[in-house]
């Protein structure tokens, strides 16, 4: 009698560990509650709706740090982006009302403004600044920096690399940019309408090796250089001018895609 005692106790024991079991399954163990992750975003985004910008209060503090960079003789380039299914003109609404947040800290001689493709708007809010990007460039008559690319101009039909302290001054920084980040850069020499394009092509290549030669005299690795010449096939502005001539006497130096 006692052995069959035991053995009901036992059941009772197993069933009541089997409903207890069960009811914290679907009281506790299925309803934890997950931890929610805030989405962080940075100082600046955009309104996707819109061009307009908005800021948090990490801005001030981001400001501030832009307009510390400032340096004789250069301009802040303000490149707004411009998402999937945008023109273009909206990443340029976008980076003019950003160089509005900038006043009157800085003039508005003082600022650039361009625009970049920048994919899908919600998925890349997380992203720097959401694909604005700033940079002091370099801008005068003999230089003109954007973001990823600059344009050297030359005065005069010549193969001889231009000596002018603005086009020093920018190769140094050029230099030491390449020789602390270790990127590639390509090296294009163009040319007016004179002469054969035979001629042209072979002008244009003198003048992109002259640029490759005064940087790897700087302490650029060769390695880090390619040239090429377009020579008259790529004009910047009219021939028929003097002025448009002038403009297509350039050399234009890009930074390659890592990606």
């Amino acid at each position: 009698m006692k052995k069959i005692l035991a053995f009901i106790i036992f059941l009772l024991f197993l069933l009541l560990a089997w409903l207890s079991w069960g009811w914290y399954k679907s009281n506790i163990a299925c309803c934890e509650k997950e931890e929610i992750i805030a989405v962080q975003y940075g100082p600046l985004i955009f309104d996707c709706a819109s061009s307009d910008p908005i800021t948090n209060d990490l801005w001030a503090e981001k400001k501030s740090e832009i307009i510390a960079l400032k340096t004789d003789g250069k301009k802040l380039l303000i490149v707004g982006p411009y998402f999937d299914g945008e023109s273009e003109n909206t990443g340029k609404e976008r980076a003019q009302k950003v160089a509005a947040l900038f006043q009157p800290e800085l003039s508005a001689d003082l600022i650039e403004i361009d625009a970049r493709k920048a994919g899908d708007c919600e998925e890349t809010k997380t992203n720097l600044m959401h694909e604005s990007r700033f940079k002091w460039v370099t801008r005068n008559d003999e230089v003109i920096e954007h973001l990823n690319e600059t344009i050297v101009f030359y005065h005069y039909d010549s193969d001889h690399e231009v000596k002018k302290a603005n086009i020093d001054s920018y190769f140094a920084e050029l230099a030491q940019f390449l020789k602390d980040t270790s990127d590639k850069i390509i090296i294009t020499g163009h040319t007016d309408s004179d002469g054969t394009e035979e001629y042209n092509i072979e002008l244009g290549l003198k003048r992109a090796n002259e640029f490759k030669s005064h940087l790897t005299g700087l302490g650029v690795d060769e390695s880090q250089i390619q040239v090429e010449s377009k020579g008259k096939s790529s004009p910047m502005a009219d021939n028929s001018t003097p002025e448009g001539k002038r403009k297509n006497r350039r050399v234009q130096i890009k930074i390659i895609d890592k990606n």
